[in-house]
């Protein structure tokens, strides 16, 4: 990750980080929403991230990146029972980030539009503009899933591309501290170094 973050393009090279990332064809209009979302994300107080199901994995791979070098992260997909209470303390200037795909479930559908109500910025990470929570996203990140076969391979992609992208815009405090973590994760014994 520290490479990525700290990779200076060739003179001249003005790639999207989301285009050399996934290296595949990409809508025009996911190129521009995914600026608009690392905007949010930079300008919020906290990034609250939410995802059911199987893409529950997604949000806690989307925490797990982004937290090694940002802090201002919540996870709400542990316990959605209890989802309401955590969004009604949301403040105003905070980012709801939802990973919503067919088949979408009640519990986001609701959280999604009380945080709608708050005023709560919403990027939504989907599959379809059939999305039933799509009119009360700030901003939606529309990723090509798979008819065929079940893969969430597009979306580490984006995820992957939104960390990087975040960590280039802040890299000298970002850099800082990777290599701060991975100082005291070798000092601790956590993993192996030559």
């Amino acid at each position: 990750m520290k490479k990525s973050i700290s990779e200076i393009p060739n003179e001249g090279e003005n790639v999207p980080t989301l285009v050399q990332v996934s290296k595949e064809s990409i809508d025009s209009t996911l190129i521009e929403n995914f600026e608009t979302a690392i905007d949010l994300i930079r300008h919020a107080s906290h990034v609250n991230i939410l995802g059911s199901r199987p893409y529950k994995a997604m949000a806690l791979y989307f925490e797990q990146l982004l937290g090694e070098f940002y802090s201002k992260i919540r996870q709400l997909s542990h316990d959605t029972e209890v989802l309401c209470d955590r969004i009604l303390q949301f403040d105003e200037d905070e980012v709801l980030l939802v990973f919503a795909f067919e088949p979408y479930t009640n519990r986001i559908i609701e959280a999604v539009k009380l945080a709608h109500e708050l005023g709560i910025k919403i990027i939504l990470i989907t599959d379809h503009i059939s999305c039933p929570v799509i009119q009360y996203a700030s901003v939606t990140l529309k990723v090509e899933v798979s008819e065929e076969k079940f893969s969430v391979v597009p979306i580490i992609v984006l995820i992957e591309a939104l960390v990087i992208e975040l960590g280039k815009r802040s890299s000298e405090e970002s850099i800082k501290k990777l290599k701060k973590l991975e100082k005291t994760l070798i000092e601790k014994n956590v993993i192996f170094s030559y």
